[in-house]
């Protein structure tokens, strides 16, 4: 027959050992799930960004094409394409 011989004090230590272990696992697990989801976070906010750059690049585009301009520039400043009477040619 084997003999057992059992010791309060090893047996404590074990548990709290094992206690501490076991904190320390669901505090790294807690953590690793905190930052996932974070992470997921900036991904959407990532995927956001780039639906709205390219948005603006599109406006942008559409802002600036030279039919645009020169409507603005006759409707909003008044300005028109000068008369050979209105050119002044300057020579060096």
């Amino acid at each position: 027959m084997i003999k057992v011989r059992f010791s309060l004090w090893r047996f404590s230590f074990g548990v709290v050992v094992l206690t501490v272990l076991s904190m320390a696992v669901v505090v790294q697990v807690y953590d690793f799930r905190k930052d996932f989801s974070y992470l997921q976070t900036l991904k959407k906010d990532e995927i956001n960004y780039e639906v709205k750059w390219g948005q603006l690049l599109l406006e942008q585009s559409a802002l600036t094409q030279p039919g645009r301009l020169e409507q603005a520039a006759i409707k909003d400043l008044d300005m028109h394409a000068p008369s050979q009477d209105e050119l002044i040619i300057v020579k060096p």
